[in-house]
This record gives structure tokens, sequence and C-alpha cells, in this order.
């Protein structure tokens, strides 16, 4: 389902109008009936605000699960690994930016192939 069809879905199953979620994110009614036909996206922090109000979360809104990450040898992500994420996720774009540098060296010197992607 996309996330147009989610976030309808998550509307109507909490019964509110789409004036009633407007008013609750304090947009025009136009801009979030555009959410739902896929004419306008929302930022992060409405996609948040808008899973709070349906008592979703934002994964569900966007259909992330951790099944939809493909990894190489398609194992599901662990405890361990979603620790990872979540401290990564914590990180401002400095922190970002120098996880990423060394994960790619470490996978490059793992994966010598992947060095002429």
């Amino acid at each position: 389902m996309s996330f147009e069809s989610q976030l309808k879905a998550a509307r109507i199953k909490t019964k509110m109008t789409q004036q009633q979620v407007a008013d609750a994110l304090g947009i025009n009614k136009t801009t979030y009936s555009g959410y739902e036909t896929g004419k306008r996206e929302p930022d992060v922090f409405k996609i948040k605000a808008l899973a709070k109000l349906f008592g979703v979360s934002g994964d569900d809104l966007l259909e992330i699960s951790n099944d939809s990450i493909n990894t190489s040898k398609n194992e599901p992500i662990n405890d361990y690994e979603q620790e990872h994420i979540k401290k990564y996720r914590s990180l401002d774009e400095s922190g970002k930016e120098t996880v990423d540098v060394i994960l790619e060296t470490q996978y490059k010197r793992c994966n010598p192939s992947a060095g002429n992607e």
C-alpha cells in the first residue's frame, strides 16, 4: 500500500476528517488533501506529527520495516544492528559523515571487489 493509501486508511480508522487533521497539523485542508492524493509530500516533521496523531509509527505510514532492507545475506536486522541504527540517527551531520567514511573504508577492506562500485 502506498504512503497516500496508508495515510488515508489511518485517518479513516481514527474517524477524523481531512479538515480535522489539517487543523491538528496547523496546515490548510488543501495541503493535507494533497498528501492523501500524492500531489504534495509532507516533510519529516509532518510525518512524525501524523504518526502521533493517528497512533501509528512513521515506519507504518511509510511502510518501512526491517524486512524491506535488503542485505547481502537476506538476514533480518538483529537487535545489535538496530541499536547501531538508533545511534547513527542521533548523530549530527558531522558525526554521520565520519561514520560513513569509516564504514565505506571497512566495507571495501572486507569486500575487495566492492571498490569497483
